[in-house]
């Protein structure tokens, strides 16, 4: 009860403060937005969007271990990598920290992983498994040259393959409330946030086709976003996106 009334008053704040701070979307501020061109914007819980998406599909998870909580998440059934493995038709994963891969693996038993460091290549043996999902979600804000590492994506796998992205949202609820407090909320092992329209500058449009932009929350599956997060999608954890990606042909013309 005590946490339904809360929400219903950040509700009741959010409104009030949407009313408040329009005067700052105006006149010379108004020219500094970058409305989403996308339709049908919304929130969802970010394990069930990836794992709807990746089912019966041939899934390429790239950082799946959840590095270092890889152990203690296997045991607690909240490995997102194994819930994948449930609905894909066949997943494969990857990731750069060769101790957490061995752990792994040896909680579960799957070999179906490897160590591909993202920042260099990907193996041909890996290329070659013609996945319709790669899955990249919550690794790009621990990279120091995410551009690179997405060129490389690029380059690397087949035209009209899907490539599933979260990222931390930079105007998510937990950053707002932390300055409004004078601090910051952020994983120490971060170097960037993101917006929607950044992350499509990342995912350029001459080398893929952004399909969604969405919010996210970082919910265990099954649990339901509320009324106040669907009114105030904005605020979610992370974005979450699907681009295609475009042949080198499409690029050079």
């Amino acid at each position: 009860m005590i946490g339904k009334i809360k929400w219903v008053l950040v509700g009741v704040c959010f409104w009030i403060l949407k009313k408040l701070l329009r005067y700052r979307l105006q006149g010379e501020s108004a020219k500094w937005l970058q409305p989403i061109q996308q339709n049908n914007v919304s929130i969802f819980n970010r394990e069930d969007f990836i794992l709807n998406y990746c089912k019966g599909k041939r899934v390429l998870h790239i950082g799946f271990s959840d590095y270092p909580y890889t152990k203690e998440k296997v045991q607690k059934n909240e490995l997102i990598h194994t819930k994948i493995k449930q609905e894909g038709s066949y997943v494969f994963g990857i990731d750069n920290d060769i101790n957490s891969i061995a752990e792994y693996s040896k909680a579960t038993g799957d070999y179906d992983v490897g160590y591909t460091n993202i920042l260099e290549e990907y193996a041909k043996e890996i290329v070659d498994k013609n996945f319709d999902v790669i899955v990249l979600s919550e690794v790009l804000e621990h990279l120091s040259n995410p551009y690179k590492a997405v060129k490389i994506l690029h380059n690397a796998f087949k035209q009209d393959a899907k490539i599933v992205v979260t990222v931390p949202n930079y105007t998510s609820l937990d950053s707002f409330a932390a300055s409004l407090n004078n601090t910051e909320s952020i994983h120490q092992h971060h170097y960037w946030y993101f917006s929607p329209f950044t992350i499509q500058k990342l995912f350029n449009k001459e080398q893929f086709k952004c399909e969604q932009i969405q919010f996210g929350m970082y919910y265990n599956s099954g649990v339901k976003i509320n009324q106040v997060l669907k009114n105030n999608a904005f605020t979610g954890d992370c974005i979450m996106a699907i681009f295609t990606i475009k042949s080198q042909s499409t690029n050079e013309e």
